[in-house]
């Protein structure tokens, strides 16, 4: 259900989308509703741990690959997914669960930066979304892309847009005429959507959809 938060930001987001770029305008009329409604913000440590968690699992994987490993993830920690547990589990049952050594390690780097205090998690709500970046990108394995996602679709930040996601590099592409233009290039024409970028993002990724 979209709530009255959301509306005012969808009005507001359609509002500059309609100045800013027009040729998109017009999609996003066709999924009034349907866009913020993506995004659930999580309010606890605990609930951004397990959605970063969740992000590093799904790395280079289909969703429903991710989703297949995560849950084994969570069987394998008891049930919870938590800093504790992935410390108190050794890292060949997180193997055996379907993970990479290379994801292993980020999880429990990342389960010891929030144990430690080293990250605070709900502490990147306070920050620019900037320095939010910096701060998760300085852990191993959270790279620009994972760090971006975890700020639209867990901290629910407004202004945020991924130049190494594929699906908006197609989305762009297609709908506003940019092929061949270099992540930076895709990086500098986002700015136009300013500060509405994740509700653009989300809207192409929701228009990657009528593809399939």
């Amino acid at each position: 259900m979209t709530s009255r938060k959301d509306t005012d930001a969808e009005r507001a987001a359609l509002t500059h989308l309609k100045k800013a770029e027009p040729r998109l305008h017009a999609a996003a009329q066709r999924h009034r509703g349907a866009i913020l409604s993506r995004v659930k913000p999580k309010r606890t440590n605990a609930a951004l741990f397990v959605s970063l968690a969740g992000s590093i699992v799904s790395q280079q994987l289909s969703l429903k690959a991710a989703a297949s490993i995560f849950a084994r993830v969570e069987e394998t920690l008891g049930g919870t997914v938590t800093p504790d547990a992935i410390l108190a589990v050794p890292p060949a049952r997180l193997r055996r669960a379907g993970l990479s050594d290379s994801k292993v390690r980020s999880l429990r780097e990342l389960a010891e930066a929030v144990t430690t205090g080293e990250l605070n998690l709900l502490a990147l709500k306070r920050v620019s979304p900037e320095e939010a970046l910096i701060r998760l990108s300085a852990l191993y394995g959270i790279g620009p892309w994972t760090a971006e996602m975890f700020l639209i679709f867990a901290l629910g930040a407004p202004d945020i847009f991924s130049p190494g996601d594929l699906i908006l590099v197609k989305q762009m592409q297609k709908h506003l005429s940019l092929d061949g233009a270099s992540r930076k290039e895709l990086a500098v024409h986002a700015e136009r959507w300013s500060p509405y970028r994740s509700y653009v993002s989300l809207l192409l990724w929701k228009l990657s959809h009528e593809d399939n």
